[in-house]
């Protein structure tokens, strides 16, 4: 099953997009709202800003990459070459990037370790959450460990740091150990609670 899924999902949003674009009336609408939808989607990316609920984040992934194949299959109808050329280098390296976050947190049952919690921290500075997840490197297979701060009042978290583990650390028992910092706070990463491997942390500056 492993790949099979994947490439179904990229095939159900082909065709979400081919139907939206050649049956669902209220273009113009539907174009303006999706400007709006992407200037938020790119304040939220430039700011490192998520939703803190990983199923919501799926759900607006898969909208987002719907919309794409809807303008590229409207500008693959247009006969301008330079047009279909131009929403081919724009589109598709924004697909690749977007779907691949859309991996890490879409729950097919052939993935494992995903976004799994790591621990969880108050501090000061704020209400923190470690994730733990299987990287997607093929060839040097490891995990990553995001740190999120929770926004308050706010539904939504920023990512403040991130840390892939080295080759050979892949079944490494990994223990995280935090630390309240007068501005912020840092957590270390031991390795069989010998040594420490790396520390992932934010500190906050002007507090």
């Amino acid at each position: 099953m492993h790949g099979i899924l994947e490439w179904l999902l990229i095939a159900v949003i082909g065709a979400l997009g081919f139907a939206l674009n050649k049956w669902v009336p209220f273009k113009k609408i539907r174009y303006y709202a999706y400007a709006v939808f992407f200037l938020i989607a790119f304040i939220f990316n430039i700011n490192n800003v998520l939703f803190a609920s990983d199923s919501l984040n799926g759900f607006l992934y898969i909208v987002f990459l719907t919309i794409i194949t809807e303008l590229l299959w409207l500008c693959g109808t247009k006969k301008n070459k330079l047009l279909t050329g131009t929403a081919l280098l724009v589109f598709i390296p924004v697909f690749i990037s977007t779907y691949a976050s859309a991996l890490v947190i879409i729950p097919f049952p052939c993935h494992e370790n995903k976004n799994v919690i790591a621990g969880g921290y108050t501090c000061a500075s704020g209400s923190y959450t470690l994730k733990k997840r299987q990287s997607l490197d093929v060839f040097e297979p490891g995990h990553v460990y995001t740190l999120y701060r929770s926004i308050k009042r706010y539904p939504i978290e920023k990512r403040v740091d991130k840390y892939t583990t080295p080759k050979g650390y892949h079944d490494a028992y990994i223990n995280p150990k935090y630390e309240c910092l007068s501005n912020g706070i840092q957590i270390d990463l031991y390795v069989d609670d010998s040594y420490v491997l790396w520390s992932v942390k934010e500190i906050i500056e002007d507090r």
